[in-house]
């Protein structure tokens, strides 16, 4: 992982004080869910320091509330896994567990049916306890998010199955489904108990702040994880895209992304900075006020906290891809 390339994140960052607490909970959680299988597996999934990254995340969620995001935002990296090997170049199986994950959010929120993989049953656990309390329009907004994220696996396992070469474009594209950030940043308004209001989420500067804050964390996760993916000869990465399309070396290829990352951050604080104006545009009363400052304060915490999480992880180390998988196969059904 390069650690000499400084991005343009003026964020304040915080960590929620029950990280410790919540850290074990999910320890426990996953082995109950049978996701990461051994004690030497268990150590190096621990060396990831995933709930770090939700600790950061979401710095005033509740105990539970912080277990549950703590989950559902861990549970996309051995789901990430499962397609570093055979699946994620076939597309054909690529879309049938795809399929079956994305069936979990369009049945009433439950348990997953008899003899279902490993990753489906945790995945089906998640989404019972973040569709808890939510609106059924925050629902089929989540869930349909959560269904593209899926897709975007489908469409990387037939990129690598045909050797696709994308171009910069169609990668942004398509990396904005694939790095997850849209059901993470649902889970802001599931972890605080709020929803920010129709007329103020669905608008261009709110979509446009959302954005903003995807495009951030994925840029920052390509240079991160540029060795890791260049090891398992893996084309989803902008850098690697960068070098290939311009013949710029490494380092400048990395310092231009971090450019892209200064782009974004910077038409972020200025719209941000318009939320008062744009709040009574939209007619929002006291609550809708507070309730879309903590959506877009939820935002800021993500881009920092991705960045303080993705240079302490164990995930990106550049020897990461020659070490003994930490996640095996969880797409059989038991």
């Amino acid at each position: 992982m390069p650690q000499d390339i400084a991005f343009y994140l003026p964020f304040r960052a915080s960590i929620n004080a029950e990280a410790d607490r919540a850290r074990e909970h999910h320890l426990a959680w996953i082995r109950d869910h049978d996701l990461v299988r051994g004690d030497e597996a268990l150590r190096r999934y621990r060396e990831w320091r995933l709930t770090d990254l939700a600790a950061y995340a979401y710095p005033d969620a509740a105990p539970g509330d912080l277990d549950l995001v703590t989950d559902a935002v861990c549970l996309g990296f051995p789901l990430d896994d499962q397609f570093d090997g055979d699946l994620g170049h076939q597309p054909e199986r690529a879309a049938a567990l795809a399929t079956e994950l994305a069936v979990v959010s369009q049945r009433p929120p439950g348990p997953p049916p008899p003899r279902t993989a490993p990753i489906v049953r945790a995945h089906a656990d998640v989404w019972r306890r973040s569709a808890e309390g939510m609106s059924p329009a925050w629902r089929r907004r989540a869930a349909g998010n959560l269904h593209r994220f899926f897709r975007a696996y489908v469409d990387e396992a037939t990129n690598r199955h045909f050797g696709v070469r994308l171009d910069e474009a169609a990668y942004v594209a398509l990396r904005r489904q694939a790095v997850g950030t849209a059901p993470c940043f649902d889970l802001i308004e599931r972890a605080g108990h709020f929803e920010v209001p129709w007329a103020a989420y669905y608008s261009q500067e709110v979509q446009t702040l959302t954005r903003c804050a995807g495009d951030v964390i994925f840029l920052c996760n390509d240079v991160h994880s540029v060795e890791r993916e260049e090891a398992q000869g893996d084309p989803h990465n902008l850098v690697l895209i960068r070098q290939r399309d311009t013949g710029r070396g490494r380092r400048e290829a990395m310092a231009q992304v971090a450019g892209m990352v200064r782009e974004r951050v910077e038409l972020f604080l200025k719209l941000s900075g318009r939320l008062p104006e744009l709040a009574d545009r939209w007619g929002l009363d006291g609550r809708g006020r507070a309730d879309l400052e903590r959506y877009v304060a939820g935002l800021r915490a993500w881009m920092i906290g991705n960045q303080l999480w993705g240079t302490a992880t164990a995930r990106y180390a550049a020897d990461a891809a020659e070490q003994p998988a930490v996640i095996g196969d969880l797409t059989a059904p038991v």
